[in-house]
């Protein structure tokens, strides 16, 4: 059975360390997990879900499907009578929490769908974002200074950003879900916290204009301060979004203009479009149509791997602001960001975090490392100095990022194999980081492992680790 489960993994793992609660009680997991009613049918497979209606002229099921990596599928089935052998229904109560379970969700994605309709280029809706989530107005404080911003405040973050409002709602929107998944999977330890400033900019042009006023060199696309509790982030987003609603406009010019030539030609000929005329006017249209399925693509990933890094950002910055000890406990640079990644590809839905499938494109990167013998040895990231991962120069870049998919791989491996992500092991190893003992000497006591021993057992399991999380060594 695939590993993603909301919190059977990372999230119930991590939690019982940094909380210090020991073993969750079954009852807390058994709330983390969605429990299903299933449709036995006399003919064909069983179906996991809902049970929405059911009487003597049919049977209204909704079938849900969670796999690893991907949101919640729904679909509803209308089932004869006749058909269907037994409904195995859940205890009232239980029936209850996953009504409401789907009544989230479906309020959720409507709420996404709205928003993300605002920033589609070819929808011109006159919306007032206002409507949706409350946005103020306020100065951009950073390079440019002193030009028109807008701000929206929560509890655990305060986002202010300079691009168009459409972006900025669907960033408050996205924030506020990780922040409650976040908090969700990893309650604030600290009684009082002061929310974490995000400061999203418009262009990459602003972000560097950013970094170079607080005398900062970096290419990375977004980073987090610490000491100032501060997540800048940069991306292109609204720009391309704006290059594409001009493309869009052209697009549509262009078939107004191809539908007037087609209604010329076909009254030249008596209302009959010869053959070549009709190939003509049906490839230019079909070129059109793909331009825009590709633009719409790339908008779509744009827009999804700003979110993996402000997902990332955040990450670190709750942990650090909310839950972490610093008088007393650390994580070292490559297990923060080896979590952070993790984080930044979860699913997140009506407050849940779904966690324990590993990133396609990440698992593809590292196993070809690994195949080159070219992946950094578990030695080196224990020692790993935190500009390894920064990118201040163009040839630093082919380091920082195999010091972040070797973060990554140890992270995931610690988490759902070792599964050593709990209880004083990890406790005392945070202590150890925090008190500067021998790196190594700690990851051994961590995993009960000589780093030689761990480091051939850990080649081996990146070499058989399959996407949805599992591998033959489990």
């Amino acid at each position: 059975m695939p590993q993603t489960i909301i919190l059977k993994a990372l999230a119930l793992l991590l939690t019982t360390w940094i909380l210090g609660l020991g073993i969750l009680s079954a009852q807390n997991a058994a709330n983390d997990t969605w429990k299903l009613e299933t449709l036995h049918r006399k003919q064909g497979d069983s179906m996991q879900g809902f049970l929405v209606e059911e009487n003597t002229k049919q049977v209204v099921f909704k079938c849900i499907i969670r796999k690893p990596g991907a949101p919640t599928l729904l679909f509803t089935e209308i089932f004869d009578p006749r058909d269907v052998l037994r409904v195995e229904k859940l205890p009232e109560a239980e029936r209850k929490i996953l009504s409401s379970r789907l009544d989230s969700l479906a309020k959720e994605r409507e709420l996404l769908a709205t928003s993300l309709k605002l920033l589609d280029p070819k929808t011109n809706q006159g919306k007032n974002v206002q409507e949706i989530v409350k946005l103020e107005k306020t100065s951009w404080q950073l390079p440019p200074q002193n030009t028109e911003a807008l701000k929206y405040a929560s509890q655990y973050f305060n986002l202010t950003t300079n691009a168009r409002p459409e972006l900025a709602q669907l960033a408050a929107i996205q924030l506020e879900q990780v922040f409650s998944a976040y908090a969700r999977t990893l309650p604030p330890k600290r009684k009082s916290f002061t929310p974490t400033s995000i400061l999203l900019t418009k262009s990459l042009e602003d972000y560097q204009q950013a970094l170079r006023g607080n005398s900062i060199q970096m290419g990375n696309p977004a980073y987090f301060d610490q000491k100032q509790n501060l997540v800048l982030c940069g991306s292109d987003l609204d720009r391309m979004n704006k290059q594409l609603e001009e493309t869009a406009k052209h697009h549509q010019t262009e078939l107004e203009s191809l539908a007037k030539r087609e209604a010329e030609i076909k009254q030249l000929f008596k209302n009959k479009l010869p053959a070549e005329y009709q190939n003509a006017f049906q490839e230019n249209r079909k070129r059109i149509q793909q331009a825009e399925a590709t633009n719409k693509d790339l908008l779509k990933k744009t827009r999804l791997r700003l979110f993996e890094r402000l997902y990332h950002e955040a990450f670190h910055a709750y942990l650090s602001n909310c839950v972490l000890d610093e008088a007393d406990e650390e994580l070292p640079r490559w297990l923060n960001e080896g979590l952070a990644q993790i984080f930044e590809s979860a699913v997140f839905e009506i407050g849940e975090l779904r966690v324990g499938h590993a990133d396609k494109a990440r698992l593809e990167a590292i196993r070809q490392l690994v195949n080159q013998n070219n992946l950094p040895e578990i030695r080196e990231l224990l020692k790993a100095k935190a500009d390894l991962f920064l990118v201040s120069h163009e040839s630093a870049r082919e380091v920082s990022q195999k010091m972040y998919l070797a973060s990554w791989g140890l992270a995931f491996h610690l988490a759902f194999r070792s599964k050593v992500l709990s209880g004083n092991p990890l406790h005392d190893y945070a202590r150890a980081i925090k008190g500067k003992q021998d790196p190594i000497a700690a990851f051994e006591k961590l995993t009960g492992k000589s780093l030689d021993a761990f480091q051939k057992e850990h080649i081996q399991y990146l070499k058989t680790l399959r996407q949805d999380g599992t591998s033959p060594l489990q």
